[in-house]
């Protein structure tokens, strides 16, 4: 299992890094929940824990994409 990354971490990274790390997550969670339902995965606690880990860095993704660059916001009128 990959050393699960931290959110200082994730915030630092490229877009397209971060992408990459989140399709590979939803395929290790994916394997984790197919593994603790037909019962060959005992520890459902590592699903939950990378189930966590994958909302995180979705989280952040979408903070990237909704970020506005400061300096196009129009200063208001008086």
């Amino acid at each position: 299992m990959a050393k699960t990354l931290t959110i200082i971490e994730l915030r630092n990274m490229k877009e397209n890094d971060l992408i990459r790390e989140i399709n590979q997550q939803y395929r290790n969670v994916a394997s984790l929940q197919l593994n603790v339902k037909s019962g060959k995965e005992k520890g459902s606690h590592l699903y939950k824990r990378e189930k966590k880990q994958l909302t995180r860095m979705l989280t952040i993704l979408s903070e990237l994409r909704n970020k506005a660059p400061e300096a196009s916001i129009p200063a208001p009128a008086l």
